[in-house]
């Protein structure tokens, strides 16, 4: 299926390089001379962008200072996993964002909008780090957390083979007898058995025992605050109207500087860096007295 579909896409390709072959195509030359418009961004803005770079090189000397490690625990594992995740979405905001030192560009793009969608997936990671790697539970909670997690990972996989044409038979059997067993699993752990909504949850569709909103919130974010960012990064997130509508009136969306621009890519930077500074304090205290591996040397030229 993926092939026929990389096949026709191709032919798209093609079919759409003979159509702009018919009249001249602007060069990247007059891009770059007409990419050069508006002021230097703000001492908020640039501020921002600073604080991110310094907590995203700081993250990444930690993720260093505790790599080859062995996970003593489930909690260690998945803190590595999850940090991980994070910190490399952080590196992809960091070229992102206009006057980047991060990123040699030919013209500063103003683009808030794949800043949100980046942002949102921060924002999850965050919940469920905080979810699995340092919110206090008893040993029999944290088992059913981690196998619900499983049994949703394994019905998402299952959905993906059934979506192909064909059907990959074997590897859906496969992930089908797999799901039982772990429903088999929650069923036998003490602390699913006093939950509500167990067939809910044993559907395969929910990744979690919490909403999301009370995981962020147990995480050092607010509901409040976060069902305003929900929305906001949502709308981006799925190319829903709110995303485009107005685009004229508040000068957004045109990947030229502007107030509005500016303002909500200032709040996805700050955003960042406060998810990434809280997930590093939770990295270090969990590995408290491991040993960590011997520092390099900074290069010289840095």
């Amino acid at each position: 299926m993926l092939k026929l579909f990389f096949e026709r896409l191709a032919g798209s390709i093609r079919d759409m390089l003979r159509f702009i072959g018919v009249g001249r195509r602007i060069t990247r030359r007059e891009i770059f001379r007409s990419g050069g418009v508006g002021e230097e961004p703000s001492a908020d803005y640039q501020r921002a962008l600073m604080v991110l770079d310094n907590v995203a090189r700081e993250c990444i000397t930690v993720s260093r200072q505790y790599g080859g490690l062995q996970a003593v625990t489930q909690k260690h594992f998945y803190a590595s996993v999850l940090f991980t995740a994070m910190l490399s979405r952080s590196i992809s905001l960091l070229m992102l964002a206009p006057y980047s030192p991060w990123a040699s560009k030919m013209i500063e793009h103003w683009d808030y909008a794949s800043t949100a969608v980046i942002l949102r997936t921060m924002m999850e990671l965050r919940a469920a780090f905080h979810y699995l790697c340092v919110d206090e539970c008893t040993n029999e909670e944290w088992d059913c957390r981690w196998s619900l997690l499983n049994l949703h990972d394994c019905n998402s996989r299952i959905r993906l083979f059934e979506a192909q044409a064909p059907v990959a038979a074997d590897q859906v059997a496969g992930l089908r007898a797999q799901a039982e067993e772990i429903r088999d699993r929650l069923k036998a752990n003490p602390h699913f058995q006093t939950l509500r909504h167990q067939t809910r949850l044993l559907n395969g569709q929910t990744a979690y025992l919490f909403a999301i909103e009370e995981m962020m919130e147990r995480a050092g974010l607010d509901k409040p605050t976060y069902r305003l960012l929900n929305v906001l990064f949502s709308s981006h997130v799925h190319g829903l109207p709110m995303s485009y509508y107005r685009m004229g009136m508040q000068e957004r969306g045109r990947g030229l500087p502007s107030p509005i621009e500016e303002g909500y890519t200032t709040l996805c930077l700050s955003l960042a860096s406060a998810l990434l500074t809280a997930t590093r304090d939770e990295v270090h205290e969990l590995f408290k007295g491991s040993p960590p591996m011997q520092a390099q040397a900074p290069d010289a030229s840095e």
